[in-house]
């Protein structure tokens, strides 16, 4: 794919895009970060669309965003807009092509190898960072290309891939995860019953960072190339 621009969607102040805005670099590719409350361009002057993650549930209609998102990301996906999902991201956007967001039967926390389902589509096992509750039921011509045990992995539907991982994850960017839960009620709540497990997870991305960046780096190159 040749574009020189990008834009990625968060969902909170604060958020960062992690590797993301480095590696799109080295293929040329300058991102520009936009809130999700931000006026959203229009489709048809996009080129690459990344939508990144949250906190929040892609299928909480309490949203006050979500319903303008989802109708947004609608109208880029009938434009053909090449597409990446990522955690959150993958959720909305696996209804956005006529999929479902849920509640996954349980927590997936922790770096997990993947289970590649289409080889010649998808060469990304990981190890990658898992952290979410909710997960993306299938759009109906969307390809499974990667699991686990617990939930559906990665997607492809024409020039849409979601991601249920976190390929873009750095240590500050999960320094922006911790500075929530300590912040909300539902947080809190999460941090209560955490013990160390937020530092753990915090010194293992540290550990991890050089091998997760080139892991992503690849991925991120593959995702262009198709397109």
């Amino acid at each position: 794919m040749k574009t020189s621009r990008a834009v990625a969607i968060l969902h909170a102040p604060g958020d960062v895009a992690g590797t993301l805005p480095e590696l799109l670099a080295e293929q040329g590719i300058d991102l520009e970060l936009l809130q999700v409350t931000d006026p959203l361009p229009a489709p048809e002057t996009l080129d690459l669309l990344l939508v990144l993650g949250s906190p929040e549930s892609a299928y909480d209609q309490s949203l006050p965003w979500l319903a303008a998102e989802l109708a947004w990301l609608k109208r880029v996906q009938g434009y053909g807009v090449p597409t990446l999902g990522i955690c959150f991201g993958s959720q909305i956007l696996a209804r956005a092509l006529g999929g479902q967001a849920v509640r996954n039967r349980q927590a997936e926390i922790g770096w997990t190898p993947l289970q590649c389902l289409v080889r010649d589509e998808w060469q990304h096992p990981g190890p990658w960072l898992n952290f979410h509750f909710d997960t993306f039921r299938l759009p109906a011509t969307a390809s499974l290309l990667a699991e686990t045990d617990l939930a559906p992995q990665a997607f492809r539907q024409g020039r849409a891939l979601g991601v249920q991982f976190h390929p873009e994850i750095t240590v500050s960017m999960f320094d922006t995860w911790t500075n929530y839960w300590r912040s909300s009620p539902q947080g809190q709540q999460f941090l209560a019953t955490a013990g160390d497990l937020p530092e753990r997870m915090r010194a293992e991305i540290g550990l991890r960072a050089a091998d997760n960046k080139d892991n992503c780096r690849r991925l991120l190159a593959d995702f262009l190339e198709r397109f």
